[in-house]
């Protein structure tokens, strides 16, 4: 009986490797080592749903005294002044929105607050202890909420993340993100970590 022979150099079979690249793995940098931007929101305009609807009832009155009441006296001021008021929360609202800016890169969270002086609040993702979100019933319906980021930092403990579109979403991304900026320090999820800022303890002496 003839056995037939494996030739020598026929390739063993083996299971094929599939391996992602660094850029595909969310929290993963790249060889370089360079920071990259995740996200940059603000917040959303559903956020001010209630000053909306209080401007839009001032100007429709200004709009009805100016069209439909104008045997009133004093209909035209009236109508002026219900409008303006109506303008200015619009203007309002504008402001709030564009006044706060949340940027999450690959190894901070950078918080910017103001119109025309601005102040920024600048977190290392590697410090971040816990996210949380709050959503009360309205704020569910109009799918958005506040995100809270809890750090062991002096200078920054609490960031929050107010007006939030999807905010559960939002949350999961900054996870991934300061899971992985804590598996780059090489920092452990229970580990104390003590800001270069904080007045070190003063030991007892031993008896």
């Amino acid at each position: 009986m003839l056995i037939p022979q494996t030739p020598a150099d026929a390739p063993l079979p083996t299971a094929r490797l599939v391996q992602e690249s660094a850029a595909a793995v969310p929290g993963v940098m790249d060889e370089s080592g360079e920071e990259t931007d995740v996200f940059n929101l603000s917040p959303v305009a559903r956020a001010f749903a209630g000053q909306i609807v209080l401007a839009a009832m001032f100007i429709g009155l200004g709009l009805f005294f100016a069209m439909g009441a104008r045997d009133f006296a004093g209909s035209a001021w009236v109508a002026r002044i219900a409008i303006a008021l109506g303008l200015l929360m619009v203007l309002w609202v504008w402001i709030k929105k564009k006044s706060h800016r949340y940027r999450l890169s690959n190894q901070r969270l950078f918080v910017t607050y103001g119109w025309l002086s601005k102040k920024v609040n600048e977190l290392e993702l590697y410090r971040v202890e816990d996210v949380r979100v709050e959503q009360g019933v309205l704020q569910r319906l109009l799918g958005y909420g506040t995100i809270t980021v809890l750090a062991n930092d002096d200078t920054t403990p609490q960031v929050d993340l107010t007006g939030i579109a999807r905010p559960v979403a939002v949350k999961e991304v900054i996870r991934t993100q300061y899971r992985a900026a804590r598996k780059r320090e090489g920092v452990r999820p229970t580990e104390f970590l003590q800001s270069p800022n904080a007045t070190p303890t003063p030991q007892r002496p031993q008896e």
